[in-house]
């Protein structure tokens, strides 16, 4: 009776840690109040003109309202030397708090201990700000390591309303757009201007493809999943966007592609907002940007692969300065922060951002964003190096017509195995 009455009390107090532990793991450290004064030392490498219009005045409106915290920037140079440097300085026990770095860092970070997971340290209020593509942009292996500031570095649909008045919502719509607008103006026998042009042998054009057919790159565990239907039928999409409907440049990289469409000789065209700007400004050009169309056997649109910027907080910080360094990601990423990327061009992390007017009544950014909200983040395992690796040259095979879709699934997948054992 007296065991029984023991290993009772012992499943009680044990249901009453895990319970409790629960609530005290989840330090929501955004809600906790800095008592003590604390300096942040914030590292970036970001361009200079960010860094006087953004970061500096938006980092004195968090020390006014957070008078006992001082936020230190130093600016570390390039991407790579952000990085470099950030990894030296942790290992001698020195260098920054906060680092705001593309996404990429988040593995090499990691792996080596220096970036802090912050799933139990920010409250779920502050989680559910984001928009889907956010936080798990800067996850890996089911932890949060960072919290993006700005969004981006994806793929949309571009056009010419000089050619074609809107953006159809639907693949088959834009291929019969598309086939009006392939045409030989001189009669010489070659095509002079194209209904559609892209990358069409780059892996992260076809990815955009893959999502709308309903694949994606890795299972949960970071496996590769290319011998799929998916990858059937978004490399048999892409094969028959050139040989079938010869709506595309028989051999069409990057160059090509946008040097025909500033020309004014492309009807559509799928690129990144990296190049909004340029076309904007181009003479032959009037600037429509939308999603990429439907997928008529899906029913989905084309699902870019995303990324951005965001603050990565370094492991073993004394709790106040992990409280400040929370409470000015938090600050960074609330809605009046954002306004202030959002009016030099960059889109937010945060949901409620866009409804901003700036984005809404800008036809541009609005149809960016609508892009960018249907996107996937991009993983941000070494991985992926070894997935493109794999993809390329089958796809290569597929686009010049010596590979089947069906062969080239098989070839990816062998291949990718391949390449991550042998990373690993």
């Amino acid at each position: 009776m007296r065991k029984s009455i023991i290993k009772v009390s012992i499943l009680v107090l044990a249901l009453a840690l895990i319970f409790s532990g629960g609530v005290a793991a989840q330090q929501n450290l955004d809600k906790k109040e800095i008592t003590d004064q604390v300096t942040l030392k914030l590292w970036e490498a970001d361009e200079e003109r960010i860094d006087n219009e953004i970061l500096d005045p938006l980092i004195k409106k968090f020390e006014n309202k957070y008078p006992n915290v001082t936020v230190e920037r130093t600016h570390a140079g390039s991407v790579e030397d952000l990085r470099q440097n950030t990894q030296t300085a942790y290992m001698g026990g020195q260098g920054p708090d906060l680092v705001l770095s593309p996404f990429d860092h988040i593995g090499p970070f990691s792996i080596m201990g220096l970036a802090q997971p912050l799933d139990k340290l920010m409250s779920q209020d502050m989680k559910d700000k984001y928009i889907d593509a956010a936080l798990p942009g800067m996850s890996l292996h089911g932890k949060t390591y960072g919290v993006p500031v700005t969004m981006g570095n994806h793929l949309m649909l571009m056009y010419n309303k000089k050619i074609v008045d809107q953006a159809p919502e639907t693949w088959s719509e834009l291929i019969k757009v598309a086939k009006a607008n392939t045409v030989d103006e001189d009669g010489d026998g070659l095509v002079d201007k194209y209904g559609l042009a892209y990358n069409l042998n780059e892996p992260f054009w076809w990815a955009a493809f893959h999502g709308g057919f309903g694949g994606w790159v890795f299972d949960e565990d970071y496996k590769p999943t290319l011998n799929t239907e998916a990858t059937v039928d978004s490399l048999q999409f892409v094969h028959d966007l050139k040989f079938e409907y010869e709506i595309v440049p028989k051999e069409s990289d990057y160059d090509l592609m946008d040097s025909l469409f500033k020309k004014g000789d492309v009807a559509f065209i799928i690129n990144g907002d990296w190049s909004i700007e340029g076309y904007k400004n181009a003479d032959n050009i009037d600037l429509g940007v939308a999603p990429i169309p439907k997928f008529d056997k899906t029913g989905k649109y084309g699902q870019p692969m995303t990324s951005g910027k965001g603050f990565i907080m370094l492991s073993d910080l004394p709790e106040q300065k992990q409280i400040a360094a929370i409470k000015f990601i938090d600050f960074m990423t609330s809605t009046a922060a954002q306004e202030l990327y959002v009016d030099n061009n960059f889109l937010p992390s945060n949901d409620h951002a866009y409804g901003l007017p700036q984005i809404q009544n800008d036809p541009i950014m609005k149809g960016s964003a609508e892009q960018l909200r249907k996107g996937k983040a991009m993983p941000v395992v070494p991985e992926m190096r070894g997935i493109w690796d794999a993809v390329r040259p089958a796809l290569q095979s597929v686009m010049s017509g010596d590979l089947s879709p069906e062969a080239a699934a098989e070839q990816m997948q062998k291949e990718a195995e391949e390449n991550i054992k042998s990373m690993q």
